[in-house]
């Protein structure tokens, strides 16, 4: 089978599963997103950091997550707790935003903080991943949800169309090598379209400012793919880990998510009407 045929495969899969959570009930997708960002915990610590699977620092950096997501989940699940996360992960953001413009290419600095404090590795899943949970408290969740997944495919497909057919100019050659900045631009207005026409459809509201907002989210899902891509090239490593056939490991799936979902998160205080 073809490396493309495999990408494929692993990618229907994958939207297989998203999908049958997001039917099933808010329940399966509480369990699948904690599976997953256990996963991606494990990875950052593992394969990026070099720490040894089941030490020390492991169970810490697995704990600082689990125990803080399930006590939000069944102790505090109330608007003040989730917009305070939801706050702290657009902080967060910020903060990586800075490492990814102002540190250089040649600096440990990711591995020098988090590695030997593995709440920070935690956070790094656990803020954006509590701002996921946090749209499964609105009515339309499965809507809202699946909103989010449509600016994030929408960015991914027009990148890569874009950047494919009329990417002549790199983007950021040292961090992303393949990244165009024709694909960036593409992707934006493409996540603007895919969410300018999801959104009336969902919701029945439709705004240029809406589909301007959009392609702005698009712009960030681009941006927490950029800043893992300096972390694993800081890091030498190809992929956060090999677990999905073609794909990398669940890290690389779910880095662009992670960074955009604050932003939408704190996007619907403004404009979301339930």
């Amino acid at each position: 089978m073809s490396n493309t045929s495999l990408r494929i495969l692993s990618a229907l899969v994958m939207i297989s599963v998203v999908s049958l959570a997001i039917w099933l009930s808010r329940y399966s997708v509480f369990v699948f997103i904690g599976a997953f960002s256990l996963i991606a915990v494990d990875e950052i610590v593992t394969n990026i950091l070099k720490n040894r699977r089941w030490g020390v620092i492991y169970f810490i950096s697995q704990l600082c997550f689990l125990i803080p997501f399930l006590s939000i989940i069944l102790l505090w699940p109330s608007a003040a707790v989730f917009q305070s996360f939801i706050y702290l992960g657009v902080a967060l953001n910020f903060i990586l935003l800075w490492y990814l413009f102002f540190t250089d290419m040649d600096s440990d600095v990711f591995s020098r903080i988090c590695s030997p404090f593995p709440f920070f590795s935690s956070l790094m899943v656990l803020l954006p991943m509590v701002s996921l949970i946090a749209l499964l408290q609105f009515e339309d969740w499965r809507w809202l949800l699946i909103g989010l997944l449509v600016i994030n495919f929408g960015m991914d497909t027009g990148a890569w169309f874009f950047g494919k057919n009329f990417g002549k100019h790199k983007l950021w050659r040292r961090v992303s090598p393949n990244k165009t900045i024709e694909g960036l631009f593409g992707g934006m207005l493409t996540a603007g379209l895919f969410g300018g026409l999801f959104w009336p459809f969902a919701f029945g509201q439709w705004s240029v400012a809406l589909v301007i907002l959009f392609c702005l989210l698009g712009g960030m899902s681009q941006m927490g793919d950029l800043v893992q891509s300096k972390v694993k090239r800081q890091c030498q490593i190809k992929d956060s880990s090999s677990l999905i056939p073609g794909h990398g490991g669940v890290y690389d799936r779910i880095d662009s998510l992670l960074f955009l979902t604050p932003f939408y998160a704190l996007a619907l205080n403004y404009f979301y009407i339930s």
